[in-house]
């Protein structure tokens, strides 16, 4: 587009007005986003050489730009996990609360680009699907740098729950956890791959080995009457004996059919269970998986048919003094 305008020419006393023509060009500026500066390696050689006048020249030169290829992050996780510990619990004979799970992770840049402030995420086991209630401890090392192919085991110790090892114990690979990964692009690009992309040996798993153990203790309380030929605080003909048995299951696995066997009177002879011999079981503490978890199903049959880690029962027998025992001194 072409504009004209005066400009007024001195020309003596007189002026004189002369047309100046103005040109205004109209172009357009194309935005683009920000190339990377790896976007490309860009290389441009020179011919030089000396002719016999003496004189080096340039002769010319040649330019090639090969495309680099673009970041791609890329990780594998292998994650194994260690037989549970005995020595730290409250029980050195077998797993239980506080004792431990050490996890290994070996993590391997697969990717094209270096990896920085590297570290495996972990949201902790499962024992037997139940969520863990117990705590998975920092990992070691914090973090790492990683180049392409590079390679770094980190650690995690992971402390067990009461709960935990109720959940689990006694099934074949019954505690089970899948790792993840994440790291920074050199662009400063927080990666975190899917869990399925890391392959499948990323979960781990191991196994609580199945421990039954019970305990018991026996009270008796003797029913003193006042009577005739009695003597106080001793068994006399007829007064009553009410024997109370407690049963603890200290183990980590449900026992079934538990009972009393207790040889009173006769030598070798077992007294009844249920009617006329010790019956009135009763739970007294559900443990830690909680109500439901153990089962009674027969009311005062003597059996308590399921009594879970951690839950305990009661038992009675009410004995009645006969004569021969008095006797018997």
């Amino acid at each position: 587009m072409t504009q004209f305008s005066q400009i007024p020419i001195a020309t003596g006393p007189a002026r004189r007005m002369r047309n100046i023509a103005t040109v205004v060009l109209a172009g357009s500026f194309m935005l683009f986003q920000a190339t990377p500066s790896f976007a490309t390696l860009d290389n441009t050689a020179n011919a030089v050489g000396t002719p016999p006048a003496g004189v080096p020249t340039n002769f010319g030169s040649s330019s090639q730009s090969v495309p680099v290829a673009a970041p791609a992050p890329k990780f594998t996780v292998s994650k194994s996990a260690s037989v549970p510990t005995t020595s730290s619990g409250l029980d050195s004979g077998i797993v239980d609360a506080n004792d431990t799970i050490t996890y290994s992770y070996s993590v391997t840049n697969t990717g094209n680009v270096t990896m920085s402030g590297v570290v495996p995420t972990d949201t902790g086991p499962k024992f037997n699907g139940s969520a863990g209630t117990g705590s998975l401890g920092a990992f070691s090392p914090a973090s790492a740098s990683l180049a392409p192919g590079a390679n770094q085991v980190f650690t995690a110790t992971y402390t067990l729950s009461q709960l935990d090892v109720d959940h689990a114990a006694g099934i074949a690979s019954g505690v089970a956890n899948t790792a993840g990964v994440t790291g920074t692009t050199p662009l400063g690009v927080v990666f975190t791959p899917t869990l399925a992309s890391l392959g499948p040996t990323n979960t781990a798993t191991t196994t609580i080995p199945a421990a039954s153990k019970m305990t018991i203790s026996k009270v008796a309380v003797l029913t003193d009457t006042v009577a005739p030929g009695n003597t106080a605080l001793f068994a006399d003909l007829g007064e009553t004996i009410t024997y109370t048995y407690t049963v603890n299951n200290t183990g980590n696995v449900a026992m079934t059919n538990v009972s009393v066997k207790d040889m009173h009177g006769t030598p070798g002879v077992q007294l009844a269970l249920g009617a006329g011999g010790i019956t009135n079981e009763t739970i007294t503490v559900v443990g830690p998986l909680g109500a439901g978890s153990s089962t009674n199903t027969t009311v005062n049959d003597g059996i308590i048919n399921s009594l879970a880690p951690g839950a305990t029962a009661t038992f009675t027998y009410v004995h009645t003094v006969t004569q021969a025992e008095i006797n018997k001194g």
